[in-house]
């Protein structure tokens, strides 16, 4: 059974014991670098490229996607709605169409440890 947030923060009695941020973002990059399919990886990463130069949609930034890479347009919207689903991207959805699609800070974060460990 999980704890809530507030019996957790009781286990952690000593300052010391208390993880930091650098140990959770750690393990965040780790756990979704492990659990991220290869395709899910790539399309994060050239998402992340190209919402740096583009004011792009949800359903645009798939089409420019698998204009730009060997992803097939309907691979690229689904694992775009995957990434919508773990909160790594947002945007418009059925409900509320037409919203610039934008990384979350969490996204940015795991774009750019997914660059950096695929340069090393």
């Amino acid at each position: 059974m999980f704890s809530s947030g507030h019996q957790v923060s009781e286990q952690f009695t000593h300052p010391a014991d208390k993880p930091t941020f650098e140990s959770l973002a750690a393990s965040f990059l780790r756990l979704a670098d492990l659990r991220l399919s290869s395709t899910q990886k790539a399309v994060l990463r050239m998402s992340a490229q190209l919402l740096e130069h583009h004011c792009l949609t949800v359903t645009g930034l798939a089409d420019l996607l698998s204009r730009r890479s060997t992803v097939p347009y309907s691979t690229a919207k689904w694992n775009l709605r995957s990434l919508m689903d773990l909160e790594l991207l947002a945007g418009g959805d059925t409900q509320c169409r037409g919203l610039q699609a934008s990384l979350t800070p969490s996204g940015r974060m795991l774009a750019a440890y997914l660059e950096e460990s695929d340069v090393d």
